[in-house]
This record gives C-alpha cells, sequence and structure tokens, in this order.
C-alpha cells in the first residue's frame, strides 16, 4: 500500500489539484459534446459548408474579440467563484439550447446560445490558469500540465465519440446539450469543493480599458512572455494546415479512401495519451523551456516530412508522432506561464493568448485553404515546417535572452529567488 502510495505524483494526491482536472476533464468532455453536435446539426439541417463555417467563425470571435477584457476582469475577481458562475451560467445556456432544438428548426436561435456559451467561456479559463497557478506547487509544474493535457484529450475523445453515438442512435440533439447542462454543473460542484487558496486578488482602481494596457505593457517587458506568445501563435499556424488539408490529402493527392481518414486522425489522439504519459513519468528530468525548443524543432520536420509521406501506415505513424509532440509542446507552454507570469496578470495573459492565436488560425486556416489550391498541399506542408523551424529559433533566441535578464518581476520564478537568496 506504501509503495503505490509512493508511485503516485505528489501533485496528483493534492485534493485540490485533483477536483481541479477533474473539472477541467468534466468541462473539456462537455465542449467536444457540444462542438460535434452542433456541427451535425447545422449540417443536417442546411448542408450547408459555409453555414457549418459561420458557427466555428461564432464559436472562435469571443475569445479573440473580448479575450483581452475578460483577462482583466479574471484577475479582478475572485478566480474560483469566477469559474462557478461561468460554469452556472454556461449550464443556463445549454439547457435553453436543449430546449430550443426540441421547439424549433430556426438556427438563429442556436448561433445566439453558441455565441453566448463561447463568451462566457472566455471568463472561465483566465480564472482556471490563475487558480492553477496557486495550486501547482513549484517544480511540479511539467508534471501538472501533463496531467491536465492528457485530462483534455480524453475528455474531448469521449466527448466527441459520445456526441455521434447520441446522434446516431436517439436521432435527436437536445439530449447531447442537456447533458453538457449537466457536465457544467458537476464541474460547478467540483471547483466549489477546492479550498480558497489565496486571497480575492486586490481590487484595481481605474478603467478596464487601462488595466488591459497595463497587461500588454507588461507582456511586452518581458522576453520570456513574448516568446510563449510567439510559441503559441506559431504552434497555431502550423497545426492550421494538419485541420484543414489532411482529407483533402489523403482523397485527391494521394488517392486513398475516405475511410482511413478516421483512422489515421487516430494517432493523433494516441500520440497525445502517449506524450501525456511520458511526460508525467519524466518530469523531473526535464525543463520546460526545452520541452518547447526540442518539441517545436521536431515538429518543424515532422510537418514537412508529410510532403513525403504517402501511405496509409506512414500517415498514422506521423500523425501519432505529431500527435506526441503537440502534447510535449503545450506542456512546456503550461509550465513555463505557470513559472514565469506574475499571478496578478495571468487573466490578461492567458486573454492574450486568445487573441494571439485566435487572430492567427483565422488567417492561417484561409491561406491553407487558399495556397493549397494554388500551389499544392505537398508545399503547404514545406511552407508550414520553414514558419515553425524559423519561429522556434525566434523563440530560442528570445528565451536566452530572459535568461540573460533573470525572472521577470513579481513572476513566481522571480519569487523563488527571493527566497533563496
Amino acid at each position: 500500500m506504501a509503495f503505490t502510495h509512493a508511485r503516485i505524483p505528489a501533485i496528483a494526491r493534492d485534493p485540490r489539484f485533483r477536483a481541479l482536472c477533474a473539472a477541467q476533464g468534466v468541462s473539456t468532455f462537455g465542449d467536444a459534446l457540444t462542438t460535434l453536435t452542433l456541427i451535425l446539426l447545422v449540417t443536417e439541417r442546411t448542408h450547408s459548408v459555409p453555414a457549418v463555417g459561420a458557427l466555428t467563425v461564432v464559436i472562435a470571435v469571443p475569445g479573440i474579440v473580448i479575450g483581452l477584457v475578460s483577462g482583466a476582469y479574471a484577475d479582478r475577481w475572485d478566480r474560483r467563484r469566477t469559474m462557478i458562475a461561468a460554469d452556472v451560467l454556461r449550464a443556463v445556456l445549454l439547457g435553453v439550447l436543449a430546449s430550443v432544438v426540441l421547439l424549433t428548426s430556426a438556427l438563429l436561435p442556436v448561433y445566439a446560445i453558441a455565441l453566448a456559451e463561447a463568451a462566457v467561456g472566455t471568463l472561465f479559463n483566465p480564472a482556471r490558469a490563475a487558480l492553477t497557478q496557486v495550486i501547482v506547487p513549484a517544480g511540479e509544474q511539467v508534471r501538472a500540465n501533463s496531467l491536465i493535457q492528457t485530462t483534455t484529450v480524453v475528455g474531448e475523445l469521449a466527448g466527441a465519440t459520445l456526441a455521434g453515438l447520441l446522434v446516431t442512435t436517439l436521432h435527436t440533439y437536445g439530449v447531447s446539450f442537456a447533458v453538457d447542462a449537466v457536465t457544467f454543473g458537476v464541474s460547478a460542484v467540483l471547483i466549489r469543493a477546492i479550498p480558497r487558496s489565496s486571497p480575492v486578488p486586490a481590487e484595481e482602481h481605474g478603467s478596464t480599458w487601462a488595466a488591459v494596457m497595463d497587461g500588454v505593457r507588461a507582456v511586452r517587458s518581458a522576453p520570456a512572455l513574448r516568446a510563449l506568445l510567439l510559441v503559441f501563435g506559431a504552434l497555431t499556424f502550423a497545426l492550421s494546415p494538419m485541420a484543414v488539408l489532411l482529407t483533402p490529402y489523403v482523397v485527391d493527392t494521394l488517392h486513398i479512401s475516405t475511410g482511413w481518414v478516421g483512422l489515421i486522425q487516430s494517432g493523433d489522439t494516441a500520440g497525445n495519451i502517449l506524450g501525456g504519459v511520458l511526460i508525467t513519468l519524466v518530469a523531473r528530468r526535464v525543463r520546460p523551456r526545452a520541452l518547447i525548443i526540442c518539441g517545436m524543432s521536431a515538429l518543424a520536420v515532422l510537418i514537412a516530412s508529410f510532403a513525403w509521406t504517402t501511405t496509409v501506415a506512414g500517415l498514422l505513424a506521423a500523425y501519432s508522432v505529431f500527435g506526441l509532440l503537440t502534447v510535449v509542446i503545450q506542456t512546456g507552454i503550461g509550465a513555463v506561464t505557470q513559472t514565469e507570469v506574475d499571478n496578478a496578470l495571468m487573466g490578461r495573459f492567458i486573454g492574450l493568448m486568445s487573441v494571439v492565436p485566435g487572430i492567427v488560425s483565422v488567417l492561417a486556416m484561409s491561406f491553407s485553404g487558399l495556397a493549397g489550391a494554388a500551389l499544392g498541399i505537398r508545399n503547404i506542408f514545406l511552407v508550414s515546417g520553414a514558419v515553425l523551424a524559423t519561429t522556434t529559433a525566434l523563440a530560442w533566441r528570445a528565451f536566452h535572452r530572459a535568461s540573460d535578464d533573470g525572472p521577470a518581476p513579481n513572476s513566481p520564478a522571480a519569487a523563488a529567488v527571493t527566497r533563496r537568496s
């Protein structure tokens, strides 16, 4: 019994982290369930690609438009209460959506509720990141983020699978939205069970816009934080062709049956889970910045290699490595964020991490579709790999400069240095 207890990571034995991680997994499960169900609903009622595209835009817009403002409020309000309120409000919205799809075939209310639910989510994520930073102790950031990433992947897979089963077997959409409403309720209960770990953020005077600009200036003056934004934006740009171009590459370029696309994509999920497990096992032997730079370097080569990968077995293997590397990089990003960002600034930084990649994603997907038709899909893989390699070099320089300058003032790393001295 003692042996088993010793093998469990210390962070996983913390009831606060377990509750927070479970809430994250449940919420992710519900998000995946609702997102796929919404896509299936709009597809079934319109059979229109632009209509489905409009839905994805509606879901993405709040993070781009109000992400920074939401982050500023997350820094002003009690993070735990903010998360609970966001969960409760989203549960209500999903309950209303379940009723709407049963009573009417109109899509305008569906789009409106999807927009509102995504807007509320922009408050939840910054507050969760700030609360996670308080709960996770120094030295456990890598392991904690690998566990969170693994939980997220499993939640996404389970939610998408259940969405397909419910729609296929019950031929209705309201049940999926009702289930998601319940998941938000469960998440709220789990978060409420977390004891208060820190005082309520000090009330800031001045306008919300002033608080936003203070956050932007703080990020702009810190090389490590600029590097994180660069890394996340570059990763988003590199991942976009993989989302947009896989099916046409497999079907139109390689002339492989569409039936293989799902199997190839499953390699991504398998790699995600394997990567999360491996990082958890070796967490104390790796440095977060090394995870980012090494992971991005390898990913740049891998994405470029898709131009010469022509078999189902090769694509499946490549996608498995692709999934593993993305988890490695995202774990490093999460760990560096928790180490370098002042907790009072966390909401605004996560807001920037929503705005910048959101804009990059829209531009990259447009680029992938247009340039893929003009230049050929293989060339887009090469371009994406080159862009990722270039930004990796820039990020390495920024991290190196940050090391020379020392940790950012008021960051957890700076506080650790102060305690040691």
